[in-house]
This record gives structure tokens, sequence and C-alpha cells, in this order.
């Protein structure tokens, strides 16, 4: 998955390149932002992964399933007060890595454009860890490849002709990252993870 989850990155900056070094720049300066907003997220993740696969060891199905959605519970309370964070106070953020106006304003719009996705991302990033902590592979791999190649990918594409521009490549990652935590989020529910051997 992270051979294909790079390529979509370069893909995704090879879209932006067009639109100037500010452009450029911004969509870096994001990423940095939304690696430290996501840290917690994996690492929680991993963590409720492990505990998973120990919990359906044990014969312990709903307690693996519990702790699941108790990493979901903390992490979105985090990922909520970081958003409202980035609401009020983007340019703030921007200006702690460059202070140039025009960079300020385009990086903060790309925070702001985020913050949807910021949201959901932890049920992502706790889901994924669980399902494949107890010996379901498939689902993740399926998921990341349909978010990257059929939505994210195509949508970055189509989106960046339209009057939206660079923004318009936020809002394909935005879109991509949504509905893979609601494919997470359903599926985990369905509980067809926890009849894995493990």
């Amino acid at each position: 998955m992270g051979i294909q989850q790079n390529l979509g990155q370069f893909l995704l900056m090879r879209f932006v390149t067009p639109f100037g070094t500010y452009a450029v720049a911004a969509h870096s300066l994001n990423q940095r932002v939304e690696m430290i907003i996501f840290m917690p997220a994996w690492g929680l993740g991993m963590a409720a992964g492990v505990l998973t696969g120990q919990n359906l060891g044990a014969r312990q199905p709903e307690r693996a399933e519990k702790g699941g959605w108790l990493a979901c519970g903390l992490i979105e309370i985090f990922s909520l007060v970081c958003s409202v964070g980035l609401l009020l106070w983007a340019e703030y953020v921007v200006k702690i890595f460059n202070t140039d106006p025009e960079l300020v304003s385009i990086a903060a719009t790309f925070l702001r454009i985020g913050v949807v996705s910021y949201l959901v991302m932890g049920l992502s990033g706790v889901f994924q860890q669980c399902i494949t902590g107890a010996g379901d592979t498939l689902l993740p791999m399926i998921v990341s490849i349909v978010a990257i190649w059929i939505i994210q990918i195509p949508f970055a594409y189509y989106l960046s002709h339209t009057s939206l521009g660079v923004y318009g490549i936020r809002w394909a990652i935005v879109i991509s990252a949504f509905l893979s935590a609601a494919a997470y989020t359903l599926y985990y529910r369905m509980g067809r993870w926890k009849h894995k051997n493990v």
C-alpha cells in the first residue's frame, strides 16, 4: 500500500505544480501540518490493532470491538479540537512556517478545506488498524486502491480543471478521505472481521 500511496502523492503534486510555486509550497506545508495531526490517530490505531488481535485470540470479540470504538472516540476528540483550532487560526499556524502573505492565504484555505477530512481521518486510522490486526487485510487494500485511484486522482484532475482550480485538488483529497472513513466504519460495524482466525 505504501508504494501506491506515494505514487498517488506524486501525481497530486504533479496536478498542483501548474498552479505555481505558492500552490506547491502551500500543498507541501499542508502535508507537514497534516502529519502532525494524523500521528496520534495512527499511533492510537496501531495500539488498537494490537489489542484487537490479542482480544480475538483470547476469544473476546466484543471487547475487541469496544476497544476500537473507544480508540475512535479518543482520537475524534483530539481531531475536533485541532479542527476548530485550524478553522479559527489557520493563518497563524501557517505563519509558524512562512509569513509570505500569498502563501499564507493559499495554505490557510487549504487547511480550512482539509478540516472536513481531519474530522473523519481518525476513523480510518483506527478502524483500518483494527481490521488489519484481526487478520482481515483484503478490505484495507481494496479501500486504499479505490480511494486513491478511483476517487482521489480522477477527482483531483477533474476538479482542478474547473473554477475551483488548485482548491479542487484539496476537495478531492477530502472526498477520498470521507468515503474511506465511511467504508471502514461500515465494515467495522458489520463485524465480519471478528470471525477471522488470529
